[in-house]
């Protein structure tokens, strides 16, 4: 057996290091000897291991995606004995050199010229250390080419790649992103995770332990999701729900680059030429160039489908996306998975049933089905599907109403995923009253992706936004009994933001049903909605707030993008009343008890903050809060406080208090944390108080329903060389 390994085995010993090419799957030769080599010296040299790391994988990880401090080499060594080093431990091998012969001379060279006179002097000359050790070196070259020549001549054909796999921890206490979209990505060689938590990006190298937040991602409480990769891996695509534009930011840093306007895209990727595919959902995809512009639609969509995840495939000529068609979350499931020619517009269905349809380098077409994701050979010179589909992941998360898999795979065969079934999907949460000392007593309904809790004026009823297989729907649950919720709506697919109407016989709310989303009034009771303001084609209109008397509700245009905060008057053909203009960026409005005061979260100097108006608005305003991370104020029932929520690291917020005192001026108090902490309050207000202002209704996340769970970190699954695994159980056709 040779003094150093060869044919794929992992080096015992000091060095504990495969080459990169062995830790790939890929065929070997004596270069991998070399590497191997390069591992002992630097180690003898050192006393420091070559890469860093705790376990196998994450060696193995170090090995494939980070470079080997030099820095740690004796400050005596000889010069050209580091670059000996550097040439033997290269990544690519062609970088290296051809034979441990090759090797050999180098370090007869080295020892004929022991003080480097030959070399410019960039080190204090000393007794060299590296002279001690050559001699040892020599010997196990000698001994490695007399056993390399035996072994390369006996050699079998290499094993089979090691197929390795392990998870990626989020911190204690980090939550995955809540949003209904893709939330986690790879690059394109595998050497970075980006993930969407804590209302923020995230990127892991591979090399790495930790990840680190990505600066000028943060959501400030609103969506981030959707990240992507730029080919060359060196930028960064995400959603940034906030402002309401898709961005762009480079992996090594610095501010976000703006790539145009968007309203919440469904699938983005960067294609090799240089432009982004957007889904657009129900009207269209959309194309626009990488550096930035206006989008143009590439494939138009017919009424009643859904368009998401488009693909440019090899050649830049068809585009790969997922074709749904119904209004309930299943749409995703009985979709299509079609292929378009951008020339003439032709398009073949290639899967039945199926979404989050991806190509991938070694023939195949992975897509999504309930909780697993599947794979089908895919001839890419006549598109067409060349077997059947088999199931190659199971327990894959996916993402509401988008039918997202959770899953990405480098160029090189990293895979990523987020472990999960179909009643695990992100934005599960607990329903929890906790009053102000920060005691809980959770409301006995099952976790389940809930938002908009809203406490009905007598305190016995709940309404709230419910996200299951029909779509997004108001539902309303007796506070005072052990019923079951029952769903009050049941036109359209998004039903949001649920208010109760002064005598507690309607709901207000927004959706979708006739188009835009306008405002509806419902009876509590059950019954036809009412339509009370219909939006415009290219407006979104989200209400937000009754008066005391119930004869105002302000609601906002377009909230997240320049939004504006408007009052319609019921009863009336007046109509809307301009409150705040979108120069004010206003969203998220809430009247005082007396009616006489509006406060509302806007942004001012690139900061969000809450701030109060005189209502109806005049001129004068105070600003509220002073940290810019502030989101969705809340008055008192007596007027006399005023509540909203800061960020806190994890994703989640906590409640702040503010005294209020509106006579005879008005003048307000420094903000009080509450011990109301680790709430899901995003998107939008998360959170109620009950009509005697004891206590607050919050959404926890789905881990605080079980102690048990409450220990459970949130992870990211890693397999390594996936590829040779898929293409060992689906195989594809010559």
């Amino acid at each position: 057996m040779s003094a150093l390994p060869t044919n794929g085995g992992i080096i015992l010993g000091t060095a504990g290091y495969m080459s990169p090419e062995q830790a790939k799957g890929t065929a070997i030769d004596q270069r991998s000897d070399i590497f191997s080599f390069g591992c002992v010296l630097f180690e003898m040299l050192t006393g420091h291991r070559t890469f860093e790391a705790e376990t196998v994988p994450e060696t193995i990880a170090a090995v494939l995606m980070r470079e080997p401090d030099l820095s740690l080499l004796p400050s005596n060594v000889h010069p050209k004995l580091k670059e000996l080093i550097r040439r033997c431990l290269a990544k690519n091998r062609k970088e290296r050199w051809h034979a441990i012969a090759d090797v050999r001379v180098d370090i007869g060279a080295i020892m004929a010229d022991p003080h480097a006179k030959n070399v410019p002097a960039t080190v204090v000359e000393r007794t060299p250390l590296w002279k001690i050790i050559i001699s040892i070196a020599v010997t196990a070259v000698l001994a490695a080419v007399a056993m390399h020549v035996v072994d390369r001549n006996t050699a079998e054909p290499p094993p089979p790649a090691t197929i390795t796999r392990f998870p990626i921890l989020l911190p204690e206490g980090q939550l995955f992103a809540t949003a209904s979209r893709e939330i986690v990505t790879i690059s394109p060689d595998g050497t970075n995770v980006v993930y969407a938590a804590a209302s923020q990006l995230y990127l892991r190298t591979m090399s790495s332990i930790e990840a680190r937040p990505l600066p000028g991602t943060e959501g400030r409480g609103q969506v981030v999701n959707e990240p992507f990769f730029s080919p060359d891996g060196k930028w960064i695509g995400f959603y940034a729900g906030s402002d309401g534009k898709l961005k762009k930011i480079a992996v090594t840093g610095g501010a976000p680059l703006v790539i145009c306007n968007h309203r919440g895209p469904l699938g983005v990727s960067w294609g090799p030429d240089d432009q982004i595919f957007i889904g657009d959902g129900p009207t269209e995809i959309l194309r626009v160039p990488a550096k930035g512009g206006n989008p143009e639609t590439v494939v138009k969509i017919n009424a009643g489908e859904h368009a998401s995840a488009p693909q440019l495939l090899p050649g830049n000529e068809f585009l790969l996306f997922t074709l749904a068609t119904g209004s309930g979350l299943d749409r995703w499931d009985t979709a299509k998975i079609v292929v378009q020619s951008l020339k003439t517009g032709e398009r073949r269905v290639l899967v039945e049933g199926g979404s989050s349809a991806r190509y991938v380098p070694t023939g195949h077409i992975l897509y999504a089905l309930g909780s697993n994701v599947l794979a089908v050979p895919f001839d890419i010179k006549t598109l067409q599907v060349t077997g059947q589909p088999v199931s190659i992941i199971d327990g894959v998360m996916r993402s509401g109403s988008a039918g997202a898999a959770q899953m990405a795979v480098s160029e090189n065969g990293v895979m990523v995923y987020l472990p999960g079934n179909e009643s695990s999907a992100i934005g599960s949460r607990v329903l929890a009253f906790v009053d102000r000392a920060g005691n809980r007593t959770p409301i006995n309904i099952p976790p389940g992706i809930y938002n908009d809790p809203r406490i009905s004026p007598d305190g016995k009823q709940l309404a709230m936004r419910v996200q299951d297989g029909t779509g997004e729907n108001i539902w309303i649950y007796d506070l005072s009994s052990a019923a079951s919720p029952r769903r009050l709506t049941f036109e359209g697919t998004r039903n949001t933001r649920p208010t109760w109407t002064i005598d507690g016989q309607h709901i207000v709310f927004t959706s979708n049903r006739e188009g835009p989303e306008s405002l509806f009034r419902q009876p509590v009771g059950g019954g036809p909605a009412e339509r009370l303001l219909a939006a415009d084609p290219d407006k979104t209109f989200q209400q937000e707030s009754m008066s005391p008397d119930g004869r105002v509700l302000t609601f906002s245009i377009n909230p997240g993008n320049s939004s504006s905060i408007w009052a319609f008057s019921f009863g009336t053909d007046q109509k809307p009343k301009l409150l705040i203009p979108s120069s004010r960026s206003a969203t998220n409005s809430n009247l005082s008890p007396d009616g006489r005061w509006i406060a509302y979260w806007a942004s001012d100097g690139g900061r969000r903050d809450i701030y109060v108006q005189p209502f109806p608005v005049i001129e004068a305003k105070y600003q509220i809060s002073l940290s810019g991370n502030t989101h969705y104020p809340l008055w008192s029932p007596d007027g006399k406080q005023l509540f909203y929520v800061v960020d806190q690291p994890s994703g989640t917020g906590q409640i702040v208090s503010v005294d209020i005192q509106t006579q005879p001026n008005f003048t307000f108090g420094q903000p009080k944390p509450l011990p109301i902490e680790g709430i899901i309050f995003n998107g939008p207000r998360g959170y109620d108080i009950t009509p005697d202002g004891k206590r607050f209704i919050v959404m926890l996340p789905k881990s605080q329903a079980d102690p048990v769970l409450g220990s459970r970190r949130e992870q990211i699954n890693v397999t390594l060389n996936w590829f040779d695994e898929l293409k060992q159980r689906v195989p594809v056709k010559q």
